[in-house]
């Protein structure tokens, strides 16, 4: 599998991507439900970003799973790495999930809340339907886990080959959209988990040429965005472009940078809390105004992006680190 390998384990262009990444995950995720009234730029912009923001992510974690990743020789191996991932990642995702369902729950009758509570069944939910949960923003780990354990099973199968990964990713884009365990999400990007994969394979041949194109794929992307050739199994289309878009554009050097890298480093926090800080925050507001019109583009806008960017940020800068196993699951 690694033909040419990066040579260190944290490559600060993938931390500055992660960073841009995140950022788009908090822009989507800044109006749950209901729109706010005379806002049609916000929903144009977010489909817009919806149509490629989640597959560059998924190629991300592509990335750093292959970078780490060994298959493994024997069952209880891979059992073991199996429940390291699940240590890994299920904590993190069961918890904020219970925090979630806790929230809404005392605060429905008192705030406006988005996706309510509306029974216990709500709790099965979070585990057998987790893109249709009142947590469905965490559904990414849930699908990351199921990544990583067949992931690392093909891998172990094939003596490492990642080719049977790329096919089986270009076969699933053709698969029935399956709500049950969040497999319709698991078909949708597991081409590009995949990618990552082929990425770190053959990592001097993939940055050489990404060093060169990323120009031309930015002004691809941006021109399929812009004429909403995104539509419908377009979305492929404009996904594929991000990826030396994007990758190529975290690449250079500019203003900013250091913080994405940052970002990038917190995006993981970021993604467990944000909805929590965007949700909180908007309840807040809202009992003092509406969010409709120029209040959404002078307040509310601003206000939840930064919201479910710094508060999660605070979190854990400040206080996780003085409780160990939240601090550990949330790394």
């Amino acid at each position: 599998m690694a033909l040419d390998k990066p040579p260190a384990l944290r490559l600060i262009d993938i931390d500055r991507a992660k960073g841009l990444a995140i950022l788009l995950v908090v822009f989507g995720h800044v109006v749950a439900r209901q729109p706010p009234a005379d806002n049609e730029w916000y929903l144009i912009a977010r489909h817009a970003v919806y149509a490629f923001h989640m597959a560059f992510f998924m190629f991300l974690s592509g990335v750093v799973f292959f970078l780490r990743v060994r298959p493994q020789a024997d069952f209880q191996a891979f059992l073991a790495d199996v429940h390291k991932r699940f240590m890994r990642l299920m904590p993190a995702y069961f918890l904020f999930a219970l925090i979630v369902f806790t929230g809404k729950w005392g605060a429905q009758a008192l705030v406006h809340v988005d996706n309510p509570v509306t029974g216990w069944e709500d709790l099965l939910k979070i585990v057998l339907f987790p893109m249709q949960s009142i947590s469905s923003s965490l559904w990414y780990i849930y699908v990351l886990f199921l990544f990583s354990v067949l992931g690392l099973a093909l891998l172990s199968m094939t003596r490492g080959r990642i080719w049977p990964l790329v096919a089986l990713g270009v076969a699933l884009q053709f698969a029935p959209y399956i709500q049950f365990l969040g497999l319709g999400q698991f078909s949708k990007y597991f081409l590009f988990f995949a990618l990552g994969g082929v990425t770190v394979a053959f990592w001097e041949r993939y940055s050489y040429w990404v060093d060169r194109i990323w120009l031309p794929a930015l002004a691809g992307l941006v021109w399929v965005l812009a004429t909403e050739m995104y539509a419908g199994n377009g979305w492929l289309f404009a996904a594929l472009l991000s990826i030396p878009a994007l990758h190529g554009l975290c690449r250079r050097e500019f203003v900013g940078a250091g913080w994405l890298q940052f970002l990038g480093g917190m995006s993981f926090s970021i993604y467990l809390m944000n909805t929590i800080a965007i949700g909180a925050t908007k309840a807040v507001l809202l009992k003092f105004t509406s969010w409709d019109g120029l209040n959404f583009v002078v307040l509310f806008f601003p206000a939840l992006l930064i919201a479910g960017i710094l508060l999660p940020v605070a979190f854990k800068k400040y206080v996780f680190p003085r409780m160990g196993w939240l601090n550990r699951i949330t790394n």
